[in-house]
């Protein structure tokens, strides 16, 4: 009996432990950007719905598989502009003390506020005072390498979502495109800024007829959600950004 009862007991324990694990996610991240607020927050355990590989993260569409993940975890950081999010709040009764909206773009003074929010939920100060430092030290470090280079003193075209980014390098728009194609007028308006460098958004690139226009320009694509070439964090896509702006002009 003493047998048998200790079995039940075994058995118990690796069933609370194996359910502990299934529960264990801290943060569910709508997409690879509020994933990598969450991690720069503090947050050890993330898992993310839109995969990372997507070009559109913001356009993915809810899994039954997902439910779980959802239900299961601590906090679930959403940005507001995702397809998912009428689902997230309506269709599957999640607690509103469980959802955190934050605001995503390369402004380090937004990216502070939405880190340290999320912070604030997980009791992760620290760490995220900490990863924030670095943050706001890579993009001191990029905004010296663009002005060394004179950017910040040329007329630049910008895409409408990677401004946050551009303004942060110092440099400040001669004109900003999208998110819609530019028109003809308007290519032919922005032609006549004598633009040196266009940056373009990765994930919606509508800035080549006005390449071709001003074709011995520099052409740069940004990124703003990581995952592509290898990112993952709001350090890592500073760094690549950084790069492709100064690439070929050191």
């Amino acid at each position: 009996m003493k047998h048998i009862l200790f079995i039940l007991l075994f058995w118990f324990s690796i069933i609370s432990c194996s359910t502990k694990k299934i529960n264990s996610v801290t943060v569910v991240a709508t997409t690879s950007w509020t994933a990598a607020y969450a991690m720069a927050a503090g947050a050890a355990d993330v898992s993310v719905l839109a995969p990372y590989e997507m070009v559109h993260p913001s356009e993915y569409e809810l899994r039954p598989g997902d439910i779980a993940r959802l239900n299961s975890s601590r906090l679930i950081v959403y940005a507001g502009y995702e397809v998912i999010v009428s689902q997230l709040k309506t269709g599957l009764n999640l607690p509103d003390n469980k959802m955190v909206k934050i605001a995503t773009s390369y402004n380090y003074e937004e990216i502070e506020k939405s880190v340290l929010l999320i912070a604030a939920k997980l009791g992760t100060e620290q760490i995220a005072i900490k990863n924030l430092k670095e943050i706001k030290d890579l993009l001191l470090k990029g905004k010296a390498e663009v002005q060394k280079i004179g950017f910040d003193k040329q007329p630049v075209l910008v895409h409408f979502f990677q401004d946050s980014f551009a303004k942060e390098m110092g440099i400040t728009a001669a004109a900003i495109f999208g998110p819609a194609p530019p028109e003809p007028k308007q290519i032919m308006e922005m032609a006549q800024t004598k633009a040196i460098l266009i940056l373009d958004n990765a994930h919606s690139p509508v800035g080549g007829p006005i390449s071709e226009i001003l074709k011995k320009r520099e052409y740069r694509l940004l990124l703003n959600f990581p995952g592509l070439y290898n990112t993952r964090s709001i350090a890592d896509v500073i760094r690549y950004n950084t790069l492709q702006i100064t690439s070929g002009n050191k």
